[in-house]
């Protein structure tokens, strides 16, 4: 993204935001309550247009992409998913694939491979035929990665990933997603544990009051004074 600024009412959420995100690359958003992590998704994603700049997909604007195409680019992984009905991990991992066959009655062979492929890599195949709603958190934040994963989208954004997870999980996750990183994905995280960002990802972007305040190498941007600077009581001059 290029300069980018978003309005929200008559209140300005991001200034002049200005990076890139990179094949390869673990980056980790982020920032206090308010900090406009959330929105920075959205436009990451393609859901909300900026007011100012521009937001580019594989050198286009995003604007110019339809919602399929983004989709065959960019996979989100929300976090604190709540199941409605008790579709099998199978049935939720093919959802992935609605970008490339949205109006099939059923999913293609190739679909199928790509569903395998996506449980044999999380290690979940012997999920496949369990309700989604009978799965820990754990269970269900690796189902919906698979999810992502069969979609076929090489860049993943992920709303807080750790939510729900206890700390044998984290490990895991997080181990897969330097993992994907290492086969070639671009991976964003919003996080909200600054010590779990220096170790697990490569790159931290950090948002204060809707401007970025640092970023560059997780383990040298996240020092004690930074983490300290990023999380300290509001200051109201910094938010003209």
């Amino acid at each position: 993204m290029e300069h980018v600024g978003f309005r929200q009412g008559r209140r300005m959420v991001l200034h002049d935001l200005s990076f890139g995100i990179k094949a390869g690359e673990t980056t980790a958003l982020l920032g206090p309550n308010g900090a406009g992590k959330t929105t920075l998704l959205r436009l990451l994603l393609g859901l909300a247009q900026p007011c100012t700049g521009r937001v580019l997909l594989d050198g286009r604007p995003m604007a110019q992409w339809s919602r399929r195409e983004i989709a065959r680019r960019i996979a989100y992984v929300p976090q604190g998913h709540v199941p409605l009905f008790p579709y099998s991990v199978r049935d939720i991992v093919g959802m992935g694939r609605l970008a490339e066959t949205p109006f099939a009655p059923a999913l293609r062979a190739m679909d199928e491979d790509a569903v395998d492929r996506a449980l044999a890599e999380l290690g979940i195949t012997r999920l496949a035929s369990r309700p989604y709603t009978d799965l820990s958190g754990g269970e269900r934040q690796a189902v919906l990665l698979a999810r992502a994963l069969a979609q076929g989208a090489r860049t993943l954004v992920l709303d807080e990933p750790e939510t729900g997870l206890d700390h044998g999980q984290k490990q895991r996750l997080y181990a897969l997603l330097r993992r994907l990183a290492a086969q070639g994905h671009a991976v964003v995280a919003t996080t909200h544990d600054p010590l779990q960002a220096a170790c697990m990802f490569d790159r931290a972007v950090l948002l204060r009051h809707g401007r970025i305040v640092g970023d560059g190498m997780a383990a040298d941007v996240l020092s004690d004074a930074m983490v300290e600077r990023l999380y300290a009581p509001p200051d109201p001059s910094e938010a003209l």
